[in-house]
Formats: C-alpha cells, structure tokens, sequence
C-alpha cells in the first residue's frame, strides 16, 4: 500500500499541473492557432512567465509548431525549465498533452476546460496508468466544475477580467479524495493561476501555486 501510495502521490501532481514534456512528429507552419480571443491564444512568439512555488520561475514561449499526438493536432511550447509543453483548441474543448518518463506513461490528454460550459457545469475524466513493475492498474477519476464565469481576478498585482474558474477534484477507488486544485483561465491570455493540493494518507501533503507573473501576447 506503501508503494501505491507513493506511486499515487507523484502522479496526481504532474496531472494536476500538467507540465508534461517530450513529444515527437514536428511540422512547421500548422494553421488553427492565430486567435487571441480565446482561453489559449497560441500564436508564435507568445510568452507567458510563471512563478511555481515552491520552485523557481519558468518561461512559456509559443513555437510556430505542431505536434500530431493520438490524431490530434498540438501547439508546441517551449518551456524554459526544459523540454516542451503541448496545447490544443477545438471548438470550446481545451486540452493539454504529454508523456511522465519516470512513470513510464506514454501518452495523457487532459480536456481542462470547456468554455461552453456553465456556472456548476461539470465534466469527468479517468486516467489508468499500468506502471512497469507494479502489477495493478492505477485509476485517477478527475472530476471538473466551473466555480465561476465572467469574474475578475487579481494576481501578480495585475487585475484580469472575464476569467473562468474550474475546480478539480481528483480520487483513487483505492484511498478516496485526495485533493485537487483550482485554476482560473483569463479570455485572451490563458492559464493565469493554479493552486494544487494533494494529500496522500502516510505521504507528505502537496501545495503548489503557479501564477502568471508577465505575459506577452502576439
């Protein structure tokens, strides 16, 4: 259980910020992502800078890339902390991307936020990671509300406007509600805030906050 617990505790963090990295099959000069009126304006040369505490700042910079993972098309961004971050819009329906080496998972997609949704509209998901050398599947169940639409929000001393709120909560069929995070999307910019907090029985508890400290959108 131990081990489980263990294994249980790292990869709620990742998921939970998913800042994933490592993709492969890149392609220039894709079309689809040039809108800034939306929750993840993608357009080349964007840059967003987050402080990660605890941890140090990173910078997110907008490639003119794509990355084609499970038949979808994906913005490469490079991540100043190393390697590279993968975003994609369709219609309302935000996603993100990635690979946890370490946990030898090869490919998650997390539909973090659908702007259509209402106030208290709600979204599931699951994520079953089968780990070499441990013989039972691990199953997250991700579970999304929008808290609030259309909100103001200060962070970094900077007021945004028309921000959505989404809450996740996240469990294990084996221990129960673990925790979760909130984050808060601002229209035309993107990510602005995350706070996460994980707690794992006979682990040591997570909290972590990222928040948006300069931006620059092209």
């Amino acid at each position: 259980m131990m081990i489980l617990r263990k294994i249980s505790a790292a990869a709620m963090v990742c998921l939970s910020t998913m800042l994933f990295i490592n993709c492969s099959k890149n392609n220039d000069n894709s079309p689809g992502f040039a809108s800034a009126s939306n929750y993840s304006p993608l357009t080349a040369n964007s840059t967003w800078t987050y402080l990660n505490t605890p941890g140090s700042s990173f910078t997110l910079t907008a490639t003119s890339r794509d990355t084609v993972a499970n038949g979808s098309t994906y913005r490469v961004l490079n991540n100043s902390s190393g390697g590279n971050n993968y975003l994609r819009k369709d219609g309302n329906n935000y996603y993100r991307f990635g690979s946890l080496a370490e946990l030898n998972i090869g490919a998650l997609e997390e539909l973090y936020l659908k702007a259509d949704q209402p106030v208290n509209g709600i979204w599931m998901a699951s994520q079953t990671f089968n780990i070499t050398g441990f013989p039972i599947p691990i199953t997250a169940n991700l579970n999304y509300t929008v808290k609030d639409k259309g909100i103001t929000r200060t962070v970094s001393g900077k007021a945004f406007s028309n921000v959505t709120h989404v809450r996740l909560d996240i469990s294990i069929a084996s221990l129960g509600a673990i925790g979760g995070g909130d984050f808060y999307y601002a229209e035309g910019i993107g990510l602005i805030e995350n706070a996460v907090k994980v707690n794992v029985p006979g682990q040591a508890a997570i909290d972590q906050t990222i928040i948006l400290t300069a931006y620059s959108i092209k």
